[in-house]
């Protein structure tokens, strides 16, 4: 018999009741002090860094291309609590950590691409220039401990010739022995400027262009820092204008570096489209060459447009020399035919050290331009839609002319003109006979080989058989007539 009040199964229940509610109670006030405990970024106002010996900011943040101890500002993120350490803030009990599957990989690789792979560290990083390795300093939990990769910065990765010339990085989720010596506001951009860039055409399609792709892919609109390996300061002369346009900060020159650097962020790598492509399906603002190509005028056009410098369409005729191959060997002859059809001529000869803006007036304010096969096409990036642009596609260079050069002048509203040499055009054929292989079939004689093909490239010279010739600059002369006469 049970007493009067409660029955006796009730107050088994309610004790039972009350023992699951007490232990719930425990378990979820264990986890939300756990998740308290984060690491977070300590808001307070940015501390200025400096350095003695190395704290001199070039007069232009630009045309120096160095830095060298530059006052940055500290990050949000406490140099104390670097290497995963965590924290407890006020910020943190009021926002539980996101849990293991929420967090982002702290290292992750975009390398699904045929040209290209890129690194990102999606948090903190320190970067230590005298072991040229970069670290993960945030939250690494959801990366391996200790995970490391070697990686060369530039966009050619099955090359392994243009990878010879590029420094190893070494990117890491290991903790840094150091603490951060000059810290960083704005993401970083990692990139080098070895690899082929000897190489006018290598200087824009594997840097300049892949450049401009990676910073609009992250739409960071001049926010990112520029940090250079393999640097040259010709480059950084060469292209200071252009670099202005890319980024707002001093860009690092990784290689005379002493202190460690740490910024927010870091992509280590660039991402490129192919061949002077800028696909716009690839990028949030859809962009494509047209808009580098203003880029371009943007920051080399001259303000008040130009005067006319005669009252004949001017051809720019680009020409190669020095015994470096695929040079015209009547050149004499050719420019009289240039001159007697109607075209002011001018003859250009690229130097590695010239001032792009002076190149870029000359060309920009011409009808038409003409030049053999090779990097010195690249110049048509230089030229206003609707110019007459005249490629000599020596034997052996009818697949390259056709991907980087004749494509490229399609999009950008160029009037392109082929001149396609004949076996009797080709110094070859003094060489090894017009019905040799070389000549008769380039494509099996190559067969996937480069260094055959260097026969084409490095070796052959053309002499124009001026009748042919004569056809095709009338031909030309009628277009860059008519685009003068409409543009002026």
């Amino acid at each position: 018999m049970s007493k009067k009040g409660i029955p006796h199964t009730a107050t088994v229940s309610f004790v039972l009741v009350l023992a699951m509610f007490l232990f719930t109670f425990q378990t979820n006030l264990s986890l939300l002090s756990r998740s308290n405990v984060t690491s977070s970024r300590t808001k307070s106002k940015p501390v200025i860094v400096s350095e003695k010996h190395e704290e001199q900011v070039a007069r232009s943040s630009i045309q120096s291309g160095i830095v060298r101890g530059k006052r940055e500002e500290m990050p949000e993120l406490s140099p104390s609590h670097h290497s995963g350490a965590v924290s407890k803030t006020r910020e943190d009990k009021r926002a539980p950590s996101p849990s293991r599957s929420e967090v982002k990989n702290v290292i992750t690789c975009d390398c699904s691409h045929d040209y290209y792979d890129t690194w990102s560290f999606n948090g903190p990083t320190l970067m230590d220039p005298i072991t040229s390795t970069f670290f993960a300093i945030g939250n690494t939990d959801s990366t391996p401990p200790d995970f490391t990769v070697k990686f060369h910065p530039y966009p050619r990765k099955t090359d392994e010739n243009a990878k010879s010339k590029v420094n190893e990085l070494t990117l890491t989720s290991a903790p840094p022995k150091s603490s951060c010596g000059i810290t960083h506001s704005s993401p970083a951009i990692v990139f080098s400027t070895g690899g082929y860039t000897g190489n006018f055409y290598h200087q824009f399609n594997d840097i300049l262009l892949a450049l401009y792709i990676t910073i609009n892919s992250l739409s960071l609109n001049q926010d990112g820092i520029l940090v250079v390996t393999n640097w040259s300061e010709w480059w950084a002369k060469k292209y200071a204008d252009l670099l202005h346009q890319f980024t707002k900060h001093p860009i690092v020159n990784m290689d005379n570096q002493t202190r460690t650097h740490c910024f927010p962020s870091a992509i280590v790598g660039l991402k490129t489209h192919g061949p002077f492509v800028v696909d716009p399906a690839l990028l949030p603002q859809h962009r494509t060459l047209l808009d580098f190509h203003a880029l371009l005028e943007n920051t080399y056009g001259p303000r008040g447009g130009y005067a006319p410098a005669s009252d004949r369409p001017q051809l720019v005729l680009v020409n190669r020399r020095n015994g470096v191959g695929r040079e015209i060997l009547n050149l004499k002859i050719v420019l009289k035919e240039i001159e007697e059809v109607g075209f002011k001529a001018i003859v250009f000869e690229p130097k590695r050290d010239a001032p792009l803006r002076e190149s870029y007036t000359l060309l920009h304010g011409s009808h038409a331009m003409l030049a053999v096969h090779g990097a010195a096409m690249t110049h048509l990036l230089f030229l206003r839609a609707g110019t007459v642009l005249g490629e000599i596609v020596p034997i052996g260079a009818e697949w390259p002319a056709r991907t980087y050069f004749e494509r490229p002048a399609g999009v950008l509203g160029l009037e392109y003109m082929k001149y396609k040499i004949e076996i009797n055009e080709s110094s070859l054929a003094e060489r090894y006979g017009t019905d040799d292989l070389v000549l008769k079939n380039p494509s099996a004689f190559v067969n996937g080989n480069y260094t055959k093909a260097k026969v084409y490239m490095k070796t052959q010279n053309v002499k124009l058989d001026i009748v042919r010739f004569r056809a095709y600059i009338k031909e030309a002369f009628v277009k860059a007539q008519r685009f003068m006469d409409k543009e002026g």
